[in-house]
């Protein structure tokens, strides 16, 4: 064929369509109607999953969500006596009290605390789920002792009269057997595993017979051992804090909300007691330390009165007699006395501060210990807030660097005032040891006696105001101690939020289970289609595969075999024969001539159908009466003449090697209406044979005696005969059997002849079942149901006679 009739096809709008679908990486019409085909698989499997949904929600049981709001704030902090026991800001940290509330610890304490009526579990136990009946249970468990066996076994009440009732349960679990006791109401029931008292509560009822309530004959209770309530809520409870304030929400999700609020009111109590025994943690042990320290001044406080009044006694001197002397002596007392309790503050001062200041602690305010420091107590202020900005920042905020750099900076200034506080204090006791100097130099100029007096009377004097001192400082401690309140309180009790928070679990189970009663049978068909499908099954999926265009869908014919040869001839008004008509007309586009066409018809592999269509082809020729001559050239395995039903001995093969003539090898039959050339002996040589330059000799003189030439060669993927004849054919039909061509060597042959330069080629796609692929992928034919309703002209099962 010439450049300018390559350019035709080429631009042909039907070739176009093709390479546009080998580029579409999923067609939706194919695969509907693959899983059209499986529509029962689906039918089941969606069935079933949803049958499966029905009795997986029948155990579905409703979960409500129960809150507190808590607040979180610094209360009562600063002490309300001056120079008590500082308390600081021991929990501000909100997440270390979120950690707290959600912690083991806090939890153990809790279940300690919980009442008795938590640490029974009533319930009924069907077939598909848990009913408890925590809050509306018929009869009430009194426990009075119980056996730690008693905790492995459940124990059922069934209802007997208004007076006594049922207790059973099975000491073997997989046993059958149940013992059985028959108790009384509000008595006491002494038995191994437990010593207990049942009692009728509100929800008994007296007017059903038979029954504690309507439906409930029978139900069941537990003991909870602690680490079972423990194994229950630890772990449950959330927190977070509402819109970045103080408040911080608490809460807790179950299918029991009655139970639910119990728990966590009793948690609350017990996070309160917790932070308050945090704030009197400190102040409790300022008062044991002030105890013990009064108990030794106490002792030194009896000694000197004993020695000072025993003196007085024995000299009879009661008084100094020097007044202004008596009095410079009480006021350097009194100082000295000041100074010595400001020497231990300071040093108790600069003792915790080098404790905290390198950590992440809070700082005690100076003035709280009586050290008047303005400064100092700025700077602690400023240091304590900056210290709780950055825990509210972060490591990862901006801010963050900035904010540790001035603190670093105030702990600077904090050593530095604090060394200017000792440096005052010593200089006022250097002034006061001055001071003493001069007073000891009148002391000298006393009589003995007297000042005997003054040394019994100091010593004295010192101890009493010590122990006065300490007195205050334990009054102070007990009173800071007395005063103290949470920094956390409930702003908002435990109450149910809404109704139940899983009520779409539902839906949401049968809309899960129906899709993957659709996904499984999909991935059948994908599996079974596809994956484990090594054959060509459509027309499309040659097209694809390939880029060349399907020209004919020609469909099984397996039924018409038993009337004899099957040619169009036989059929004419049948889907069959109108398909070899399309067909007919695309070759000659292809060709771009009516006659003196020579089409070549190959596969990948034998038993394909080559033959069948090969013979077909000449038939549908025929019919247009026109002279048509197929010629066998499968010199491997000749089928033209055993198809045709047409006995030979000789052939085309005899005529290359001169042993026959030409007009000796042509048979005509009057059934079919064209000429017909077997392969006759089957050589030894045969691509040899084949290649000889007679051979193109004969296949151009029949060309130019006969309208249509065609010849049925072998296959292409196993031999070359294909490759031979391909240049001297117009047109190449490469047959393509549907379920039974092998995708990945059609492809590779396929490849393989276009790297060769085979040109004009066209598919066939041969052996559809019923009507899958035919008419109703036609793009000459309309719509498919014209032509597959059931009384059309060109029915499938329509044949004359």
């Amino acid at each position: 064929m010439d450049n300018n009739n390559k350019k035709v096809i080429e631009s042909d709008p039907y070739f176009e369509e093709v390479k546009t679908k080998t580029n579409i990486s999923f067609d939706f019409v194919l695969w509907f109607y693959r899983i059209l085909k499986y529509w029962y698989l689906f039918i089941i499997s969606v069935g079933l999953f949803l049958a499966y949904a029905y009795i997986k929600n029948k155990s579905w049981v409703p979960e409500y969500y129960v809150q507190a709001l808590m607040i979180l704030e610094d209360r009562n902090s600063a002490s309300v006596v001056a120079g008590s026991v500082p308390t600081g800001t021991l929990l501000r940290n909100t997440e270390n009290q979120q950690i707290v509330l959600r912690s083991y610890g806090l939890t153990e304490l809790t279940v300690k605390s919980l009442p008795s009526k938590m640490r029974i579990d009533y319930y009924i136990q069907t077939r598909f789920k848990y009913i408890s009946l925590y809050s509306d249970t018929p009869i009430e468990v009194e426990m009075i002792d119980i056996k730690p066996e008693a905790y492995y076994y459940s124990f059922d009440i069934s209802y007997i009269d208004e007076d006594k009732c049922e207790i059973s349960y099975k000491e073997n679990p997989e046993s059958e057997t149940k013992i059985s006791l028959i108790v009384p109401f509000d008595q006491e029931i002494d038995y191994k595993l437990f010593k207990i008292k049942l009692h009728k509560t509100a929800h008994f009822r007296t007017d059903i017979k038979g029954a504690f309530k309507p439906d409930i004959s029978t139900f069941s209770f537990r003991f909870l051992s602690e680490s079972q309530l423990i194994g229950m809520y630890s772990g449950r409870i959330q927190s977070s804090l509402q819109n970045n304030s103080s408040i911080l929400a608490i809460s807790l999700s179950g299918t029991n909300p009655t139970r639910d609020i119990d728990y966590l009111n009793v948690l609350l109590d017990e996070f309160e007691k917790y932070n308050l025994g945090l704030k009197n943690e400190q102040a409790e042990l300022t008062i044991a330390f002030l105890d013990n320290q009064l108990k030794l001044i106490n002792d030194s406080l009896d000694i000197s009165r004993f020695k000072l009044e025993k003196f007085q006694k024995e000299t009879g001197v009661y008084d100094v007699s020097s007044q202004s002397l008596r009095i410079a002596l009480d006021s350097a007392d009194r100082e000295k006395d000041a100074l010595s309790l400001r020497e231990k503050s300071i040093l108790l001062l600069t003792e915790k501060m080098k404790e905290k200041i390198l950590g992440t602690d809070d700082l005690m305010d100076p003035a709280s210990m009586n050290i008047r420091n303005v400064k100092l107590s700025e700077f602690v202020r400023n240091y304590n807030e900056l210290l709780q900005k950055a825990r509210n920042l972060g490591a990862r905020n901006p801010l963050y660097n900035k904010t540790v750099d001035e603190l670093n900076d105030l702990r600077t200034k904090i050593l530095q005032e604090i060394q200017v506080v000792q440096i005052n204090l010593q200089n006022q006791k250097d002034a006061l040891v001055r001071k003493y100097e001069v007073l000891q130099l009148k002391i000298d100029n006393l009589p003995p006696q007297e000042r005997d007096l003054i040394k019994f009377q100091r010593e004295f004097r010192v101890n009493e105001m010590y122990h006065q001192y300490l007195t205050q400082r334990q009054y102070e401690a007990k009173i800071q101690k007395a005063s103290n309140t949470p920094d956390n309180f409930v702003w908002e009790a435990p109450r149910q939020m809404g109704g139940a928070i899983n009520g779409g679990i539902i839906g949401q189970n049968y809309t899960y289970y129906f899709m993957i009663g659709l996904i499984l049978p999909l991935c059948f068909v994908v599996l079974k289609e596809e994956i484990l499908n090594f054959s060509i099954t459509t027309k499309e999926e040659c097209e694809k595969i390939s880029g060349l265009p399907v020209i004919g869908t020609i469909e099984n014919v397996s039924k018409k075999l038993s009337n004899g040869v099957v040619l169009v001839k036989n059929y004419p008004k049948s889907s069959f024969a109108e398909s070899f008509r399309n067909m007919r007309v695309r070759i000659e586009y292809m060709a771009q001539r009516e006659n003196k066409i020579m089409v070549l018809v190959t596969s990948t592999e034998p038993a394909d159908g080559k033959t069948f269509i090969a013979t077909n082809i000449a038939s549908v020729y025929q019919l247009m009466g026109k002279k048509v001559v197929i010629v066998d050239l499968d010199l491997r395995r000749p089928s033209v003449a055993k198809t045709l039903q047409i006995d030979s001995q000789k052939g085309i093969s005899n005529y290359l090697i001169g042993q026959v003539s030409l007009e000796e090898i042509i048979y005509t039959h009057p059934d079919y209406g064209f000429d017909v050339i077997p392969a006759g002996t089957l050589p030894p040589n045969p691509s040899e044979l084949i290649k000889t330059a007679k051979t193109k000799q004969v296949l151009e003189y029949l060309k130019e005696q006969y309208d249509y030439v065609v010849v049925d060669c072998s296959p292409v993927g196993l031999v070359s005969d294909a490759y031979i004849l391909s240049e001297i054919a117009d047109t190449t039909l490469f047959v393509v059997r549907r379920a039974k061509t092998n995708k990945s060597f059609f492809k590779s042959v396929i490849t393989q002849l276009k790297y060769d330069g085979v040109e004009d080629i066209a598919l066939v796609f041969n052996d559809v079942k019923g009507r899958e692929g035919y008419y109703g992928t036609s793009r000459y034919y309309g719509d498919r149901t014209y032509y597959l309703k059931k009384n059309s002209y060109y029915h499938d099962d329509y044949f004359e006679n």
